[in-house]
């Protein structure tokens, strides 16, 4: 009889997965997410490609079955992650969305957008003359390409006055 070795690990983080899980979740909370969304974001974006359970993330990322959970929930509304088909087994599985990155690009492109208009509108409130705040004159061209940068805005670079 011969003893056959336990199959590896499919997901056995290295340092750089940890680091990387980590980075992802203080990504998603200097952009006002929850730091839980981007953590599991990051392990499933390293992860094999049918996904992880709820429990393996928890044990992963050492966090709790509920924080998993809403991290989970948090993502699937965001149209980031899915539950994954895994026929036979009972627990769900999840994993990132194909396409996920050009759903968060075009969620960031609608939120440029939004504030380009309030910019655009806020410029036509000003009476003649006024001067218009340099987020205002930067945004047009922010939307287009981000053109304007903090720099600008500091410098006054480009014309402050409303027209028309």
């Amino acid at each position: 009889m011969t003893d056959t070795p336990p199959a590896p690990d499919p997901f056995a983080p290295t340092a750089a997965s940890e680091q990387f899980m980590e980075r992802a979740g203080l990504l998603f909370e200097m952009v006002g997410m929850p730091r839980a969304a981007g953590r599991v974001l990051g392990a499933l974006l390293v992860a094999p490609a049918g996904g992880l359970t709820p429990a393996e993330l928890a044990e992963r990322l050492q966090a709790s079955r509920a924080g998993i959970s809403g991290a989970v929930k948090h993502l699937t509304l965001l149209g980031l992650a899915e539950r994954a088909p895994n026929p036979g087994e009972r627990a769900d599985r999840f994993r990132v969305r194909p396409n996920a990155w050009a759903t968060l690009t075009e969620q960031g492109n609608r939120k440029l957008q939004t504030l380009h208009d309030l910019a655009a509108d806020g410029l036509q409130a000003l009476p003649p003359g006024a001067e218009a705040a340099p987020c205002a004159r930067c945004s047009a061209s922010t939307v287009t390409g981000c053109a304007c940068s903090p720099p600008c805005w500091r410098t006054g670079t480009g014309s402050t006055r409303r027209t028309g």
